[in-house]
């Protein structure tokens, strides 16, 4: 496996939310309410990006249509969720003053 580096620690920040494309996936690196959290950058509904999704007591909500995803364990609700495979979620690595991702 190999390390990517995804940012530094310093930048991070309640709010913080930026995507990445690492080894031909594309991620989603957000900090909400002090906790760090990577997921695949795409809702399993419609493949819809999540960038520009919303995030309210530790659910992200899909911009598109409205599906909400749990960033602890994944699990969706609302519209069509319980059809739909958990939001993938990527466990993160550090290396020095950096965050990233082991692929």
């Amino acid at each position: 496996m190999t390390f990517y580096p995804l940012e530094q620690l310093h930048r991070l920040h309640d709010g913080y939310s930026r995507p990445f494309k690492v080894a031909g996936r594309e991620l989603l690196l957000l900090q909400v309410q002090g906790e760090t959290y990577l997921i695949a950058n795409r809702c399993p509904h419609m493949d819809a990006p999540l960038t520009h999704g919303t995030v309210q007591s530790g659910w992200l909500r899909c911009p598109l249509h409205g599906i909400e995803f749990d960033l602890q364990t994944g699990g969706a609700r609302g519209g069509v969720a319980a059809s739909l495979a958990p939001l993938e979620k990527f466990p993160l690595a550090y290396e020095g003053n950096q965050v990233g991702v082991l692929l």
